[in-house]
């Protein structure tokens, strides 16, 4: 029977998902899309020795953000060059909002879990999350959708 988990411990998903491909998992990014709010949200399966072991539903910000913050939302052209200049900067990040929500069907999966710690990718990053959550006070419901979806 498979478990649904609400992780709280990642602060930088491309390091999860790094450590987990360290660790012997194959991942394989599914649908993806980015919402009107400028986050964005991923369907992540995770296989080990051909076996599928985890769904992973991620909700989460990256460096695109920075251009809704830089005000520069309200003028098209200057949203555009924004995100151009973010697109071609060294700056490549992506920070849950929530909690990942990860159904595991093979409960081996969860001592990575248990081991795994990390910090924000940037300097900001907790203040980037805390001006996300101001602005969309709904954020909390986007991926249980998604994860309702997947159990149907």
């Amino acid at each position: 029977m498979p478990r649904i988990i609400e992780f709280e411990e990642v602060k930088n998903l491309d390091k999860f998902i790094s450590k987990l491909s360290e660790s012997g998992y194959f991942v394989e990014h599914g649908p993806h899309v980015v919402l009107e709010d400028h986050s964005e949200l991923s369907a992540i399966k995770v296989f080990r020795d051909e076996k599928f072991v985890a769904y992973i539903i991620a909700h989460y910000i990256t460096q695109y953000y920075r251009a809704v913050l830089d005000n520069s939302y309200s003028d098209d052209r200057s949203f555009m060059d924004k995100l151009l200049e973010l697109k071609h900067s060294s700056e490549k990040w992506s920070i849950p909002v929530n909690p990942l929500y990860i159904v595991v069907f093979d409960e081996e999966f969860l001592s990575i879990l248990n081991s795994y710690d990390d910090a924000y990718p940037v300097e900001d990053g907790e203040n980037l999350v805390k001006e996300y959550k101001s602005r969309n006070p709904h954020y909390k419901s986007i991926p249980r959708i998604a994860v309702a979806r997947i159990i149907e």
